[in-house]
């Protein structure tokens, strides 16, 4: 027996049952569960950019089957489309200045996303005392954040029951897409290896003028930041990827401002406590099932008494106390 052909049989054996449907699976050419379906948003924006409505081209396109069944791409191009959005925006003390959850066509979304950013995406201004000309800056590159949240659309996972998140901090702004990286590593995104999770809906992004097709997203957002100090920082894991960019106009707090690392589990824990003084671990678990972070009482527990032990602290006793942010962060 070939040795090379026996070797990849017993490699082939050992994929989990999990593994080979991940490499066999297109979740967006997949029928829809929902067929009842309108498609009013998405028709305006076909029509605006002369894409052709006919049922042939809807089965080109990847909305219809060869069936006349609407996919999963259709539906998420559907007004039905279940999709959340999540958009944040935090104070220094992780307050809610916004929180707007997002659903309908993915082109609505992203159309109401691309308002946002426009509104929270803040221009310094000063004047340059040299040559006494007006400096303008922007907290965000525009095209490096807007390519970032097109990203997040154009790979994220779709069948994972996740959410995609763009959370404004004074410092930085966070773009997170269930789904890691696609049939790559991330040296060859950062790169521009083009891979695609949604190939489907990426062409109708294409033709509706919304991407240039040609993996130079993440290659821009860097080079748009190749002047500055601040770098953007990008992550990935089997489930997430997330892409961190720095605002170019923040000015750090005085030192007792300045909060360590933290991760994104004991930041939701910190901000819960600054909004609820006094609240319970118990109430803290419950907190976070509202914003779907599923934490045990032991995860949060030890993230009191080791991450967040230098800016929290209970007041009371045992069983009737509660947490408190310390008095110096306030």
């Amino acid at each position: 027996m070939n040795k090379k052909n026996n070797g990849k049989e017993v490699k082939e054996q050992l994929l989990t049952t999990d593994e080979l449907f991940k490499m066999s699976y297109h979740y967006e050419s997949d029928i829809s569960e929902e067929q009842k379906l309108s498609f009013e948003y998405m028709i305006n924006v076909f029509e605006k950019h002369n894409v052709p409505l006919s049922e042939r081209n809807l089965v080109s396109l990847g909305i219809l089957n060869n069936e006349n069944q609407y996919t999963n791409l259709g539906h998420l191009l559907s007004d039905q489309c279940d999709v959340v959005v999540k958009l944040a925006e935090y104070d220094e003390q992780l307050n809610f200045n916004l929180k707007k959850e997002l659903t309908g066509s993915l082109l609505k979304i992203f159309d109401d996303i691309e308002e946002q950013l426009d509104r929270l995406n803040d221009l310094s201004v000063v004047i340059d005392g040299k040559t006494f000309k007006r400096i303008e800056t922007l907290s965000y590159p525009k095209v490096a954040l807007r390519e970032i949240v097109l990203n997040a659309f154009c790979h994220a996972d779709y069948f994972i029951r996740s959410n995609i998140k763009i959370e404004f901090f004074p410092s930085e702004v966070r773009i997170t897409n269930p789904g890691g990286i696609y049939g790559a590593t991330l040296d060859d995104i950062m790169h521009g290896v083009q891979t695609y999770r949604n190939p489907k809906l990426v062409h109708i992004m294409d033709k509706l003028n919304l991407i240039e097709n040609y993996g130079t997203g993440i290659p821009r957002t860097l080079e748009a930041y190749k002047d500055s100090e601040k770098q953007p920082v990008i992550k990935a894991s089997e489930n997430f990827f997330i892409v961190t960019l720095p605002n170019l106009n923040y000015k750090k707090p005085t030192p007792d401002h300045i909060l360590e690392p933290i991760n994104d589990n004991s930041l939701s824990i910190l901000r819960i406590i600054g909004n609820n003084p006094g609240i319970t671990v118990p109430e803290i678990i419950k907190k976070l099932k509202e914003e779907s972070i599923l934490l045990t009482a032991d995860i949060v527990r030890n993230s009191l008494k080791r991450e967040l032990a230098k800016h929290v602290e209970h007041r009371g006793a045992n069983k009737t106390g509660g947490y408190y942010i310390v008095e110096k962060l306030k």
